[in-house]
């Protein structure tokens, strides 16, 4: 059952309303690091995921991130998580590499998944270069899924200049 809140919060975060629409994403990100949101919101956050307005994407992605690091049960829409890997935002990408990363350790995961997650290992921001070693690391550790051009990219990232990029690409 759909407690009150959660369902006033997804419809608010629908709304056309901009003020209402970030309120609703504050409130829902608190829920979410309290562990208290639930696959209910999948569908509202989808929407935003797809939105033109940056904060949008940037939040609601954040948002599903969390959702999978808390190990929520449902359904992932894993095609919109690999097409946000392709955003223009460097947050939104790195958010979809964690999302994505943190869904494999839940043994949950699609092949497709690494395809972009190899493409992010070039990207220009070093934090998404290595959020997406360290997902790909997860896709490896717990789905035994990777590809030789993934594991060529991670090789050569062990050597990057950023120690976060080099860190996360040796413990991939």
């Amino acid at each position: 059952m759909v407690s009150p809140e959660m369902e006033r919060l997804n419809l608010e975060l629908i709304s056309e309303d901009v003020t209402v629409r970030r309120s609703a994403l504050k409130r829902m990100d608190e829920l979410a690091k309290s562990r208290d949101v639930d696959a209910t919101a999948l569908p509202s956050l989808m929407i935003l995921m797809r939105s033109n307005d940056v904060e949008d994407r940037r939040q609601s992605s954040r948002i599903v991130a969390k959702m999978a690091q808390n190990k929520v049960e449902a359904f992932w829409p894993f095609d919109l998580l690999n097409g946000l890997t392709e955003d223009k935002d460097a947050e939104v990408r790195e958010n979809a590499a964690w999302a994505l990363g943190e869904l494999a350790s839940m043994r949950v995961g699609v092949h497709s998944s690494v395809d972009f997650l190899t493409k992010l290992l070039l990207d220009r921001d070093s934090m998404v270069r290595g959020t997406a070693s360290w997902a790909l690391g997860q896709f490896i550790e717990h789905l035994h899924m990777s590809n030789s051009l993934a594991a060529e990219r991670l090789e050569k990232l062990t050597y990057d200049r950023s120690p976060y990029v080099s860190k996360s690409a040796a413990g991939a």
